[in-house]
C-alpha cells in the first residue's frame, strides 16, 4: 500500500492494518470528526480520500486531502486535537499536509504533516487499534501511530 502522488485512497494506521480513517458517520455537513473504522472489502466513500497537490513537489510537496464523500478538506483544527472536515477555504495553511515515505520494519510507510508545524503530524490517539479511535493532529514524534498506509481506491 504504496502512497503514488495524487490519486484517491483508503489510508490505513500501520499500527492498526484492519483499520481506516474515516470521517465519521459519514456527514455531508462540515465539521465531521475523523475516526478509526473498521476496514472491509469495498470502502464506503466516507473511507475514501481524494490527494490533491496544490504546491511544490517531491518532498516540499502540499496536499489537500478532501474526503470523497463529502468534499471537505483534512484540517488541522488544533495543536493536539482531534482532526475534522470544516468548511474551509484551499488556502488554509491547517488543510495542507505533506506525506513523506520511511521505511519501519521492512514495510513502506508514510508519515502525513500538517503544514502549521505546531499542529505535528495525523495521529492515531492512545495508539487506539479499535474502531472508533480519535485521529488527531499531535506532536511530530514518528512514533507508529502517525505512520499510514495509503491503499488505492
Amino acid at each position: 500500500m504504496v502512497f503514488n502522488g495524487v490519486g484517491t485512497y483508503e489510508i490505513v494506521p500501520y499500527q492498526a492494518p484492519t483499520l481506516n480513517l474515516n470521517a465519521w458517520d459519514g456527514l455531508l455537513t462540515p465539521g465531521a470528526v475523523v475516526r478509526t473504522y473498521a476496514r472491509g472489502d469495498k470502502p464506503s466513500d466516507n473511507a475514501k480520500w481524494q490527494v490533491a497537490l496544490v504546491a511544490g513537489s517531491g518532498d516540499s510537496a502540499e496536499y489537500l486531502i478532501i474526503n470523497v464523500r463529502s468534499g471537505f478538506f483534512l484540517t488541522a483544527t488544533g495543536d493536539n486535537k482531534i482532526v475534522s472536515t470544516p468548511q474551509i477555504s484551499p488556502t488554509d495553511q491547517s488543510a495542507r499536509w505533506t506525506i513523506k515515505a520511511s521505511t519501519t520494519n521492512g514495510y513502506q510507510v508514510f508519515t502525513i504533516n500538517n503544514k502549521i508545524s505546531s499542529r505535528g503530524q495525523l495521529s492515531v490517539k492512545d495508539f487506539g487499534t479499535q474502531s472508533g479511535a480519535d485521529i488527531l493532529s499531535a506532536t511530530t514524534k514518528n512514533e507508529d501511530n502517525q505512520k499510514w498506509y495509503f491503499d488505492p481506491k
